[in-house]
């Protein structure tokens, strides 16, 4: 699989835009997010699909940051079924 790294800092600015519309729905509708230079576009069922992947990221992340001892033992039991 292909892969890309798109480094996020606080200053990229984050822009919601529809690329592509049709009356009534004959055709999907395009959904597209500027990031800085960088665009993502899709269908709403895919870009909704990333958005709860980068929710989910994020929760984890904040997770590790407030107890990253508590973090690791909850990840290992998950992985371990000895556990």
């Amino acid at each position: 699989m292909a892969r890309i790294t798109i480094h996020l800092g606080t200053r990229e600015r984050l822009e919601p835009a529809i690329s592509k519309a049709t009356p009534l729905g004959a055709f999907g509708t395009e959904a597209l997010v500027w990031i800085g230079a960088t665009s993502i576009r899709g269908r709403a069922a895919a870009l909704r699909a990333l958005a709860d992947a980068l929710m989910e990221a994020a929760d984890l992340a904040d997770d590790y940051d407030a107890d990253p001892d508590a973090f690791n033992q909850r990840e290992q039991s998950h992985r371990d079924p000895d556990c």
